[in-house]
């Protein structure tokens, strides 16, 4: 059983809730606050502040600490790579890579599948060593789905088959482990001029959307504002946006300082 977990961001949030529900006495490690926004205020992440506001007990991550307690853990989107001189001292932890090993290693696994049209979704559970996404594979599974995906909808799939699989995986912690083979192929982390449309056609500003509804949005600077993109439709709303090859139809949108809301709602608000 897992008694410790990793993570540091909003995906990993559903993920610690269930083990909470299914643990007892577990430990959180996550990352310090950091100063964000315009006005450099320093925020907790949304991992203590689950912890604080449901009295889990946690601790902020540093390569130099050792878990004596941890019999295995589990990592789902943290925030810190783990040096090899810590993995020698903690060496039981788990990582949830949403791809299905070895392809898609490394920052973005889903979005570069929903941008390289993949056609399957899965993900694999491994035990961390000092290569990225490298140690020995202990749970994988391949999951049917839908086109046109938006990247939460893949999160949202994962985490259930990750529910529904809870008793394998955990049943797999005692198995012999079968090392990740060849055929590798890595991915990249975005960054904020990869989430904007304006230079692109219809297709691939449609992929970006659906890509980045997660980590990003998806942006287009249009009429000299910034309209952030949530979700599209094939049906023209009201709002239409010229891009290379013909037009994409918004249907949820964060226009510029304002909040998220449905176009329709936006199209009433400026008539």
């Amino acid at each position: 059983m897992f008694n410790y977990f990793f993570g540091s961001d909003s995906r990993s949030l559903s993920y610690l809730k269930f083990l909470n529900d299914n643990t007892k006495n577990l430990s959180v490690v996550t990352t310090a606050p950091i100063e964000t926004g315009r006005g450099k205020k320093v925020k907790a992440n949304i991992i203590e502040t689950f912890c604080v506001e449901n009295s889990i007990r946690f601790k902020y991550f540093n390569q130099t600490d050792i878990y004596e307690d941890m019999s295995n853990a589990l990592c789902v989107s943290f925030k810190n790579i783990f040096s090899q001189e810590f993995l020698s001292k903690n060496n039981n932890i788990y990582n949830v890579h949403l791809s299905l090993l070895p392809k898609f290693k490394g920052p973005s696994p889903v979005e570069t599948q929903i941008l390289n049209n993949e056609n399957n979704i899965g993900y694999s559970i491994f035990k961390i060593d000092e290569k990225v996404d490298s140690g020995p594979l202990i749970f994988s599974n391949k999951i049917q789905h839908k086109n046109n995906l938006y990247a939460s909808d893949v999160y949202q799939y994962i985490f259930n088959d990750f529910i529904n699989s809870f008793n394998d995986i955990i049943e797999n912690l005692n198995s012999e482990l079968n090392k990740i083979n060849d055929n590798e192929s890595f991915t990249n982390k975005f960054n904020k001029t990869d989430f904007c449309i304006n230079k692109d056609d219809v297709k691939t500003a449609q992929k970006k959307i659906r890509a980045f509804d997660v980590v990003g949005p998806a942006y287009i600077i249009h009429n000299d504002k910034n309209i952030k993109i949530h979700k599209y439709t094939n049906s023209n709303l009201g709002l239409e946006i010229k891009l290379n090859d013909g037009y994409i139809f918004p249907s949820e949108i964060t226009p510029q300082g304002r909040n998220r809301m449905k176009v329709e709602d936006y199209i009433r608000g400026i008539k």
